[in-house]
């Protein structure tokens, strides 16, 4: 949303100050995808196991962009513990995720636009970019460690043949 000169973020600010604020985030976005395309070349030679984390709404750029589609979709996280719905990708490269399911819904929901904001413009709030200690563990145990937990529940994924 901030590539367009209608952002909040820009409304106090000349048509050349957006403008500049706006080519300065696309080379920043450049900068960081040219990143994350090294990060999973490097992975991919060195045969390193990794896990990639982003968002995964409507305006995201990966979504439209990345070089692999991703493994995992988490579209509403309070399931497994988390304080927020948003819908979540993950990216597995060099391994392959479990398939538990530890339901943990035991948090009051928090909402996105109502969280605090951040003290930077264009930035979002550490509490709106944080996953929740619970919804870790959870991810960890349910897609990582394949470790079933007192509370989780069966898969029709789960491979038998361990």
């Amino acid at each position: 949303m901030s590539f367009r000169f209608s952002s909040v973020n820009y409304r106090k600010l000349s048509f050349r100050e957006k403008t500049e604020a706006v080519i300065e985030r696309t080379e920043n976005r450049e900068r960081f995808y040219k990143l994350a395309i090294k990060m999973f070349c490097v992975a991919e030679q060195r045969g390193l196991r990794l896990i990639m984390e982003n968002p995964w709404s409507e305006d995201t750029y990966l979504k439209a962009n990345f070089i692999l589609p991703p493994t995992i979709i988490d579209n509403n996280r309070m399931m497994r513990g988390d304080y927020f719905r948003k819908p979540t990708a993950f990216w597995f490269l060099n391994c392959k995720p479990t398939h538990g399911f530890t339901a943990q819904n035991d948090k009051k929901q928090k909402i996105v636009m109502a969280s605090r904001g951040s003290k930077q413009a264009g930035m979002c709030s550490e509490e709106r970019s944080m996953i929740s200690p619970d919804y870790a563990r959870n991810f960890i145990c349910d897609f990582i460690l394949g470790k079933e937990q007192p509370f989780s529940e069966q898969s029709l994924f789960k491979d038998y043949n361990k």
